[in-house]
């Protein structure tokens, strides 16, 4: 599948189709033209992946292709939004503070039955009187800044990523043969890297807990090691 729509040095039959697809379709391409595939064999670049959206969503993301394959042949696509993810994780309700009897009492008093019904809309009138009602008698949590934590990622992780980041633009000057295969053995290499230190890291951890251990720290180490979001109180 190739169209220079999106990069390609030339357009296909394949290409054309999914051309005709989009323009029926009202749909915008995302790709500003930069390679996103390094052939294993030859060390050539293509434009293989197409990123498409919504028209109304176009100019407010942007496109780029990660400088690293991450192990893959195919380049990691990076979509990012104009409009900033939150830096802080929306407060909870601490429901083991709350005054249930004052909460009780409140919602008894104010969710009466007679009253939902004289109001324009009873479902709107109910939910902003529950959530006064909860705003009234149990406190929230703090706002908490978000952030990646993996807990496994030392000094030897990175030494094997910045190798593979080196082969990959020495056969991107230079894509002799040699070049090529040393751009197929050290991603490998890496990667066993990556897999081995995770493995121990997860043991080392498992060998810690006991009958003592709450899940809650279970949970939280999880997260940590699979490199998903984490709060900081």
């Amino acid at each position: 599948m190739h169209s220079t729509s999106w990069g390609c040095n030339n357009t296909d039959s394949k290409g054309k189709v999914i051309e005709d697809f989009l323009l029926q379709s009202n749909l915008s391409i995302l790709n500003n033209g930069s390679s996103t595939y390094l052939h294993p064999g030859t060390g050539s670049t293509s434009a293989k992946d197409i990123s498409i959206c919504q028209p109304s969503l176009f100019l407010d993301l942007s496109w780029s292709v990660h400088e690293d394959l991450c192990g893959s042949d195919h380049f990691p696509l990076l979509i990012q939004s104009s409009t900033p993810s939150p830096a802080y994780t929306n407060p909870s309700w601490k429901l083991s503070k709350a005054e249930w009897v004052t909460f009780s009492e409140k919602a008894d008093s104010e969710l009466g039955h007679e009253y939902a019904l004289d109001s324009d809309d009873p479902v709107a009138h109910f939910t902003s009187t529950l959530i006064s009602v909860a705003q009234a008698t149990m406190p929230k949590s703090k706002n908490r800044s978000v952030k990646h934590e993996t807990v496994w990622f030392n000094d030897e992780c990175k030494a094997a990523i910045r190798n593979r980041r080196k082969a990959l633009k020495t056969v991107k000057k230079q894509p002799t043969s040699s070049n090529v295969e040393n751009c197929r053995i050290i991603p490998a290499k890496t990667r066993r890297t990556v897999k081995t230190t995770k493995r121990k890291s997860w043991q080392s951890y498992v060998s810690k807990i006991n009958n003592r251990t709450s899940i809650k720290k279970v949970w939280s180490m999880i997260h940590k090691i699979s490199g998903k979001q984490s709060c900081n109180k």
